[in-house]
């Protein structure tokens, strides 16, 4: 089986057991599926999507859940261009109109398991943390595992650091210092505004800044259906040159 048609299967197997309720008796859960479409997508060399001519659609499945001892994210995306990743992307250097990425990312809370409170000043909570990247992109495929802290900062609804070993099928033994960052979302009557950041730093590309603000428009009332903006800023180092990608990107989301 092709990675792009497992990432497509196992998107679709969770997202049937997210709709009838069934995935581990989570505490809470969020899914989404999306759909993007810009002009301004350039090949990214590392993360393997962008195109030759800057068009790119994509198509992504996104989970995150609570449960009793620890949280999970999953992320499943699929991307449909012009030499998805540049001329030479695809398998054994050809071309390729596809390209796919699965990550799944859960975490064990350690005030959870202890059944203690192991806030500290600006920690909110310690989490023990694994991340499985697996992509169609130069058959990409890393393992990581570490520890994560969880902050409460003003402005943002989800704040979390961390220190991994990660481990890929290009080299080991290398550490990555994690952050993500969730804006508190702004929510209207129909407007929603939210901001995801993404911040890496390895000792193979220096440090990765990814930059995502979505400017939705809530379709029906309830907001399950929402149609607007993403735009994407992407920033990092390849081999000493710089890498730096900013795209506009027409959405429409549904939440499951």
């Amino acid at each position: 089986m092709s990675l792009n048609k497992y990432v497509m299967r196992s998107a679709v197997a969770i997202a049937a057991l997210t709709g009838t309720g069934t995935v581990l008796a989570a505490e809470f859960q969020v899914a989404n599926l999306n759909a993007l479409y810009t002009t301004r997508s350039k090949a990214d060399p590392v993360l393997g999507t962008g195109t030759d001519d800057e068009k790119l659609k994509t198509y992504q499945f996104e989970y995150f859940a609570g449960f009793k001892y620890g949280d999970v994210y999953v992320d499943a995306e699929l991307y449909n261009g012009e030499n998805v990743g540049g001329a030479g992307a695809g398998s054994f250097g050809g071309n390729s109109p596809n390209q796919s990425l699965l990550v799944f990312n859960p975490r064990l809370s350690l005030g959870k398991i202890s059944g203690r409170n192991l806030a500290f000043g600006p920690i909110a909570d310690v989490s023990l943390i694994a991340r499985y990247e697996r992509a169609s992109y130069a058959d990409f495929r890393s393992y990581n595992h570490g520890i994560s802290f969880n902050f409460n900062v003003p402005g943002f609804a989800y704040f979390e650091s961390g220190i991994l070993r990660r481990n890929t099928n290009f080299y080991k033994g290398e550490k990555l210092w994690r952050s993500v960052l969730m804006s508190k979302p702004f929510v209207g009557e129909r407007l929603r505004f939210n901001l995801l950041s993404l911040v890496n730093g390895t000792g193979v590309n220096g440090t990765e800044v990814f930059l995502r603000p979505e400017l939705l428009w809530a379709i029906d009332a309830k907001g399950s259906f929402q149609a607007g903006l993403r735009y994407e800023i992407h920033r990092y180092k390849i081999e000493g040159r710089d890498y730096s990608r900013n795209s506009p990107t027409l959405m429409a989301k549904w939440t499951m």
